[in-house]
């Protein structure tokens, strides 16, 4: 291990992480063109963005348990494989059926890889060191949904849509190249993959389920936005899409300060408290973006999307630290759970928001803000009781 230093460590970790952002959000402002060429509806084309959520989840309810058996390098080398060969075939796709079809096999690859980054943190982290790692591999992570949109805008500015899936395809085989090359062979002792025992066993433990479910809520708000982001902007407020792009990265930009700011604390705060702090501010603005949305123009809605989203900068990391300390033997599936329940129920809460569209902000903006004051509850009332693993 003497080689590998800890920003090693993050920095590719955090490049395997942000396959999905790219996979996400490179091709967004790309929907209308491609809605044109599959002469479809646009709608349509943001199916596929619930469609990948939804792979995703699955790629991470097999993946985590046969990597917590056999170990994490055979994963992340099958998912990314399998993921960069989909990415290449979408470029070439001319049926919206196919496009769903390889997009949910992009989405499953995906989540077999990513599953193992959270689970490798915790294999050679612990405590407040691991909440501290997570922040800042997902502070690294974040730069990809903060420039995808960009790289998407550049690409249709000078090619067609399709080198957008070349470029993801590329970018997965760099990838795996690079882990391939800094993470060594590391023997695993094999252990029969028993995925039933380790679920029932994370579902039986009440504390950690209470952060599982109350950080799926509170994030389940940032899914409701990222699929109905190109609404908000681009039809909405009338937006062009460099200025979207634009507006979508400074807002990742929050996530990043508020997620290097935790960091920071955490050294000297504990993540419960974070935690609470950040759950209770979101909630907050998501009331103030319910109460307002109908008298406020863009320089106001704008920022406060802005702090709402950045809010998950102190939830994100110190909840899947918290919880995977009640299970350092099996933290590729504890994750695993964590990832289907977050993006499952994420990209449900999107499809809510987009099935009530009537052209206003109403719909989205009120699942933003109920998921947030039922997922703050929950960690209110859940965590009266709550000792840390490390207190006993």
């Amino acid at each position: 291990m003497s080689t590998l230093t800890e920003r090693k460590i993050v920095l590719t970790l955090a490049s395997l992480s942000a396959i999905t952002p790219l996979a996400i959000d490179t091709y967004l402002p790309a929907i209308p063109t491609i809605s044109k060429d599959f002469l479809t509806t646009i709608p349509n084309i943001e199916f596929s963005v619930s469609i990948y959520f939804f792979g995703m989840a699955l790629g991470q309810l097999f993946g985590g348990p046969i990597s917590d058996a056999y170990g994490r390098r055979p994963m992340i080398f099958a998912g990314l494989f399998l993921f960069g060969i989909c990415s290449l075939l979408l470029a070439f796709v001319t049926q919206i059926e196919l496009f769903w079809l390889l997009r949910a096999l992009q989405a499953f690859s995906g989540g077999l890889a990513t599953v193992n980054v959270s689970a490798t943190v915790r294999d050679m982290f612990s405590g407040k060191e691991s909440a501290r790692v997570f922040s800042l591999i997902s502070m690294v992570m974040l730069m990809a949904p903060l420039i995808a949109p960009s790289i998407g805008s550049v690409i249709l500015a000078f090619f067609d849509w399709n080198l957008i899936f070349i470029f993801i395809s590329l970018y997965a085989f760099i990838s795996l190249f690079h882990y391939l090359k800094t993470f060594p062979k590391v023997k695993k002792e094999k252990t029969k993959a028993t995925p039933l025992k380790n679920y029932i066993e994370v579902f039986n433990h009440k504390q950690a389920l209470v952060f599982i479910f109350a950080q799926v809520l509170c994030t389940s708000g940032m899914y409701t936005y990222i699929t109905s982001s190109s609404f908000i902007y681009m039809e909405y407020f009338s937006i062009n899409s460099g200025l979207f792009s634009i507006l979508f990265g400074v807002t990742v930009l929050m996530m990043m300060v508020f997620g290097r700011l935790n960091a920071w604390l955490v050294k000297t705060k504990e993540p419960i408290s974070l935690l609470k702090f950040g759950m209770l501010s979101q909630t907050l603005l998501g009331f103030i973006l319910f109460v307002f949305h109908n008298d406020a123009g863009i320089y106001l809605i704008f920022p406060l999307i802005g702090l709402y989203i950045g809010m998950l900068g102190f939830i994100f990391s110190n909840s899947v630290a918290l919880t995977l300390e009640f299970f350092p033997h099996i933290s590729a599936s504890a994750n695993a759970i964590i990832g289907v329940l977050q993006y499952s129920i994420g990209a449900l809460m999107g499809f809510v928001a987009s099935s009530l569209h009537d052209g206003t902000l109403f719909p989205i903006f009120s699942v933003m803000a109920i998921v947030s004051i039922c997922g703050t509850s929950l960690l209110f009332f859940g965590t009266k009781n709550y000792k840390s693993p490390h207190h006993h």
